[in-house]
């Protein structure tokens, strides 16, 4: 303990001279504060840009500019996007051309104007699942290279763009304490790197993950004076994340924890089930072989409050990262699932009641999957890209927080918020298509060829290299789906039909 502390204050005494002088020479961002003022309501792209190695693996195609617009048109204002990074790097180094496919989907967040956290996410668990003092350094070597590879492709980026050190740092029951330490490092390793690159980095918002994203653990290890140790105050927020119980919410399969223990469909108090099938009513007791206190939003304001207590009346904000309850389609059927359809409505209802109540920014987890237990909000999978898949959830979310029926006006793009003259650097012209397109980066399409006055490199969505040109490409026989075409300049999105 005491060798971690003293290596933490070292990291932070060489820090701060330098990173004071870049304070002096940027412009000051809005508060923490400020920022939660504008993020309402969030969602989750779940399950695609943090697939270790191929955003696509887990089922989900690229995100499309008709996705992200459809997010800001339906009320969300704050996308989070779980982001893998390690399996992207070799080295401690980040393929470059996967930083320009992140900064693509960034982009087209921040575009359509929405606050846009971008985190490191589990990514085979390199840092999550490493919270022990033989792995520490390791661990924060990456965390360094990482954070500052990140922050310097984003330091010109307006304040709408939020980063968050991880995403769900595990600990044990056994051990929570000294692994909360272990994770302290990380996170502070994280607020040094980012403030070192300077620019709009060094008073950017920057959001810290509880131990396990969870509310007890973080509020009884992670409290606001154990938080990590800042050049700029009030630019820090914490976050936790909610699937309670794991019983009702995410659990699909029957588990002998010493007891046969089901999942759990039919929430609240007035639509459980009777006979045999109480065993599915949230708050069953396996053990006692009884139904036990009926699951109710008491148990969210407990929670959330205990949040607005420690840190948001304390001046640090607070995003519930994700959250959700399974959708059993397919699972349960008839009156059964009418049942739970009206308790699961009741959960989203009561859940987003309490976190406006009690000041928590509540970002729901969305993967696109459209089938059984599934908690997808905005179609992704099926046509039409970025309609509404889950009218009800959507309805139950707008209206806690004030708006009335959902209606598609479309939205007002966003310009100059990379710090570039009133035009982003990968926008709607950038976008080759079938047409000629000139684009900033020097690229032409005709048909099936890029033409440039110089070398061109098309990679894939992974950052893999897969053409190299001087002068004209063919695109012949390439694999359906997006590409990026790099020459002299900023690098070009290129669509294959």
């Amino acid at each position: 303990m005491f060798e971690c502390k003293l290596w933490t204050a070292a990291v932070a005494a060489s820090f701060s001279v330098a990173s004071l002088a870049a304070l002096a020479n940027a412009e000051t961002l809005p508060t923490a504060g400020e920022i939660f003022d504008k993020m309402g309501f969030g969602i989750n792209i779940g399950n695609t840009m943090e697939v270790p190695g191929n955003p696509t693996g887990w089922g989900n195609k690229f995100p499309t500019e008709a996705y992200i617009d459809s997010v800001k048109a339906t009320g969300f204002s704050t996308i989070r996007i779980p982001c893998a990074w390690d399996s992207h790097a070799k080295d401690g180094v980040i393929n470059e051309s996967w930083m320009d496919s992140v900064k693509t989907v960034v982009d087209m967040c921040m575009r359509a104007g929405l606050v846009t956290i971008l985190n490191i996410h589990w990514d085979g668990g390199w840092l999550e699942s490493n919270l022990s003092d033989d792995k520490k350094d390791e661990v924060n070597a990456k965390q360094k290279s990482y954070w500052t590879q990140i922050a310097n492709k984003f330091k010109d980026y307006n304040e709408n763009l939020l980063f968050a050190s991880a995403n769900e740092p595990a600990t044990t029951d056994d051990n929570y304490k000294h692994e909360t330490e272990i994770l302290m490092t990380y996170h502070q390793t994280f607020v040094d790197a980012v403030r070192a690159t300077g620019g709009n980095n060094a008073s950017r918002t920057l959001v810290i993950q509880g131990p396990s994203t969870s509310v007890d653990r973080t509020c009884e290890v992670m409290p606001v004076d154990k938080l990590p140790k800042d050049v700029i105050e009030n630019r820090l927020m914490v976050e936790v994340h909610y699937y309670d119980p794991y019983t009702y919410t995410l659990m699909n399969d029957v588990a002998d924890w010493g007891a046969q223990v089901y999942p759990q469909y039919y929430w609240g108090t007035t639509d459980l089930a009777t006979g045999d099938d109480i065993i599915h009513n949230c708050g069953y007791n396996a053990w006692a072989g009884a139904m036990g206190d009926p699951c109710t939003g008491e148990r969210m304001d407990d929670q959330f409050g205990k949040m607005k207590t420690n840190f948001v009346d304390k001046g640090v904000p607070v995003i519930i990262g994700e959250f959700g309850a399974n959708n059993r389609v397919g699972v349960i059927s008839g009156e059964d699932f009418e049942r739970h359809t009206r308790g699961r409505h009741a959960y989203y209802d009561y859940l987003m009641k309490s976190a406006k109540k009690n000041k928590v920014v509540p970002i729901a987890w969305d993967t696109g999957h459209e089938g059984e237990n599934n908690m997808t909000i905005i179609r992704r999978q099926s046509e039409p890209d970025g309609s509404v898949f889950d009218m009800d959830i959507l309805k139950i979310m707008r209206s806690a927080y004030g708006l009335g029926d959902y209606v598609n006006n479309g939205i007002t793009h966003v310009e100059g918020f990379d710090g570039s003259s009133g035009t982003t650097r990968i926008a709607a012209g950038a976008r080759l298509g079938s047409d000629l397109v000139q684009v900033a980066s020097g690229i032409i399409r005709v048909g099936n060829r890029l033409e440039s006055a110089g070398e061109i490199r098309l990679f894939n969505v992974n950052g893999t290299l897969v053409r190299k040109a001087v002068g004209s490409m063919s695109l012949e026989k390439l694999p359906l789906g997006i590409y990026f075409a790099k020459g002299v300049g900023a690098p070009a999105r290129v669509e294959i039909h």
